[in-house]
């Protein structure tokens, strides 16, 4: 293997300064960015931990540890990382946090946590600046159990688990990493003759699958909340944390705030509605005033789209993805589901990310008065129900591709780049498959 930089040209061997595209709206005075190139990749060069309150990093250190731990505990250690005194579940350390009257984090010792473990179904939130940070491994949540014993039922394999909304394969994955989603069908009579089915018999759910699941094998997903902050609306720092599903969406943040928030290497998706007629989004933030940060994060399978971003009348909502993913977003019934959305007069910067595979809309799309810059990223657009359109610009929205990569196909129509009344502006753009396409007031062009 060749040494670091060996035999590369001297643009691969170096950080180069990228400015902000002309005319993009971006407020540097209040978020201040200097993307570089090194090599293919952008970065921001932001330290994700000094964007939110630092008193964070001073407050209290609450431990939770979902298999020893006691929510009797003080939740406090001698140092932090000291899981002896640790709660159970990660809501008595907000509520101990909360009783601080000070930021806070919770120190979240690596495994499971399911059902209510997060936020008791929406009941209890933090209410000072917080971070919740798995402690050296992933928190994984999931709005259902992990561990799950199926009964033989005659063809197909039965475990009394109520109020399930999606059911995936966690033994199969897809091409992208992803949970194999299995058909509901109507009855035990129609699960018994569908292979990779399930239904929901009211008090129980059946599964077929070909074969007897092992315990593990099968993720259902209840009728629970996820990584759900209503009323939060304070600095917020999410660090090593896997949510699986959540009828309001996986992470969903709604509070009218003037705040930040930070994500570090954490995945959100498999959002199940309790009404399929009101599906939502993997991660849905709306009404917050401040910088959205997301360093290599994914939101993927969410009902509808995968990262949506709406401002709703709070203006001043600044967006940056870097190296992250959305992939496989909405479900029947749903529609206009995409890879990446955001609305009113969003600014978003786009750093590596990679999209695909959605349904029934786009995997990019920038709508209304929405600025969004774009680079090395990549759209790959299969949705077979019509149209396939990668990357999507709308209303009186701007969009700048700089670097970025459009693959359309598989669909009647395939558009690799729509300006459907937006204005979309290319550098060093790459189209693999897909039609350009302006219309109305629309333009496509250079920059």
């Amino acid at each position: 293997m060749l040494g670091a930089g060996v035999g590369l040209l001297p643009q691969y061997r170096r950080k180069i300064p990228v400015p902000l595209p002309p005319g993009f709206g971006w407020d540097q005075a209040r978020f201040p960015l200097s993307v570089t190139r090194l090599g293919t990749g952008f970065r921001s060069g932001l330290e994700p931990r000094a964007l939110v309150d630092p008193l964070i990093w001073q407050g209290l250190a609450l431990h939770v540890d979902g298999d020893l731990g006691d929510d009797g505990n003080s939740g406090l250690g001698a140092v932090e990382g000291d899981f002896s005194a640790a709660k159970r579940s990660i809501h008595a350390a907000f509520v101990a946090g909360n009783a601080s009257g000070a930021p806070y984090r919770v120190i979240v010792k690596p495994g499971f946590y399911e059902e209510s473990a997060f936020t008791r179904n929406g009941n209890q939130e933090p209410d000072q600046p917080v971070a919740i940070i798995g402690w050296g491994g992933k928190l994984r949540y999931r709005t259902g159990p992990f561990a799950v014993q199926w009964g033989d039922a005659g063809g197909s394999y039965s475990a009394p688990v109520s109020s399930v909304k999606r059911v995936f394969r966690c033994d199969l994955r897809d091409d992208q990493g992803l949970y194999r989603e299995l058909l509901q069908v109507a009855d035990a009579a129609s699960c018994t003759a569908t292979q990779e089915s399930w239904c929901d018999l009211g008090g129980s759910v059946r599964v077929n699958i070909g074969a007897a699941p092992g315990e593990s094998d099968i993720a259902l997903i209840r009728s629970f909340h996820g990584a759900r902050f209503l009323s939060h609306a304070r600095d917020l720092y999410l660090e090593n944390i896997e949510v699986e599903a959540g009828i309001s969406g996986a992470l969903h943040l709604d509070a009218v705030a003037a705040r930040n928030v930070v994500a570090v290497n954490c995945a959100f998706g498999y959002a199940a509605p309790s009404n399929p007629a009101s599906p939502l989004d993997a991660v849905r933030v709306r009404r917050t005033d401040g910088l959205l940060a997301f360093f290599d994060c994914a939101a993927s399978m969410g009902a509808k789209d995968g990262w949506s971003f709406h401002e709703d009348g709070v203006g001043g909502m600044h967006v940056l993805l870097e190296r992250f993913t959305g992939y496989r977003n909405g479900i029947d019934p749903a529609t206009s589901c995409n890879g990446f959305t955001c609305h009113d007069g969003v600014r978003a910067v786009v750093l590596g990310g990679d999209f695909g595979w959605s349904r029934k809309g786009t995997e990019v799309h920038c709508v209304q008065a929405a600025q969004v810059w774009l680079a090395g990223s990549r759209a790959t657009a299969r949705d077979v129900d019509g149209t396939s359109v990668a990357f999507k610009c709308s209303n009186d929205a701007r969009m700048w591709l700089q670097d970025c990569v459009a693959d359309a196909a598989g669909a009647a129509s395939n558009l690799a780049i729509e300006a459907n009344g937006g204005q979309v502006h290319t550098r060093a753009q790459a189209v693999l498959g897909g039609d350009l396409l302006a219309s109305g007031a629309g333009a496509i062009s250079g920059f």
